[in-house]
């Protein structure tokens, strides 16, 4: 396993907000459960106990369900297969977002937390939780992200921004603004967050935009609202032909995992090697292809290969260079 620095020390420091909900599905069809009005602040649960769950976690605060659906066959799969660890049943929880994914890493109810980079580290700073996987989006290990830029709009570099109002997706997302903002931060310009695509920037700083998705992120550029925006390789690889051909890349970033798995702090050593396991070999039968499939279309798991432990690290830099008002 390895760490991104965490400060452990703190990890138990996080004030449970107030009402937690999360949703817990056994089949499918739980109804969502109410954790108590103030989460416990005792220390996380080492390992299971006999005949308790195995609980995968992910956030989605607009469709939980979806999520929850998605990842149900792998937490059936993995219960079926860690019976000699007491676990009788798998089981998915979503949270709403990064600080209550990192309660429930904190305080057990989820053991095992699959996300992209930006989230992940975020999450591992409050939790103390560790990443043992890569995991293969498409036939991707790793992505990156790219600025584009209308073509004939005058812009041909990413120092020709300067003045100019930036897209990026949303505030946590890794290739929609962590990456693309912090590599521009990294390389010395200011940004400041803008309430509108034609807001004033001051001519020594480069303005940015949420646009909310990265389709959002092509049409203002298209439409000439922004002068460029930062989306994904693979979000700008899937672009029609006729609309790639109205639109020019300016730079890219460096390439970081594709997603990530985490695991709780203090899960016993044997549970967790024995995950890593099944996971990497769900590529190897049927029954782990189809799973795979159903993980909107995950190739495989593996091992990080040390260029992509040194991308993270070097990730982890841009991104605390970043300062996001939640």
């Amino acid at each position: 396993m390895i760490d991104y620095q965490p400060d452990r020390r703190n990890r138990r420091s996080v004030v449970a907000a107030l009402g937690l909900i999360m949703l817990l599905s056994s089949a499918c069809t739980s109804s969502p459960t109410s954790l108590p009005e103030e989460a416990s602040a005792a220390p996380a649960t080492p390992t299971l106990e006999p005949g308790q769950v195995i609980t995968l976690g992910d956030i989605d605060a607009n469709d939980p369900i979806k999520k929850i659906k998605r990842f149900q066959p792998l937490a059936n799969y993995l219960a079926e297969h860690l019976t000699e660890f007491g676990v009788e049943q798998g089981r998915v929880v979503i949270a709403r977002d990064m600080e209550e994914m990192a309660q429930f890493l904190i305080d057990g109810t989820a053991d095992i937390y699959f996300d992209s980079a930006s989230p992940t580290l975020n999450v591992q700073e409050i939790s103390g939780s560790d990443v043992i996987l890569r995991r293969w989006k498409g036939s991707a290990a790793t992505y990156w992200s790219v600025y584009i830029a209308r073509r004939n709009n005058g812009v041909s570099g990413v120092e020709e921004l300067v003045g100019k109002v930036l897209a990026f997706e949303e505030p946590f997302s890794t290739s929609g603004f962590a990456l693309p903002a912090g590599t521009l931060i990294q390389r010395g310009f200011t940004l400041i967050e803008v309430d509108h695509p034609d807001a004033f920037v001051p001519s020594d700083q480069i303005g940015y935009f949420f646009t909310g998705d990265e389709e959002n992120t092509v049409e203002l550029v298209l439409q000439g609202k922004v002068a460029a925006g930062g989306i994904s390789n693979q979000d700008y690889e899937e672009l029609l032909p006729e609309l790639k051909q109205r639109i020019i890349t300016l730079d890219r970033t460096i390439a970081v995992p594709r997603q990530l798995v985490s695991v709780r702090f203090g899960l016993e050593p044997g549970l967790v090697a024995k995950v890593r396991d099944l996971l990497i070999g769900l590529d190897q039968t049927p029954e782990g292809k189809q799973i795979l499939e159903g993980l909107k279309q995950t190739q495989k798991f593996d091992l990080l290969p040390p260029d992509s432990e040194a991308a993270l690290v070097e990730f982890n830099q841009l991104r605390k260079l970043l300062v996001v008002e939640k």
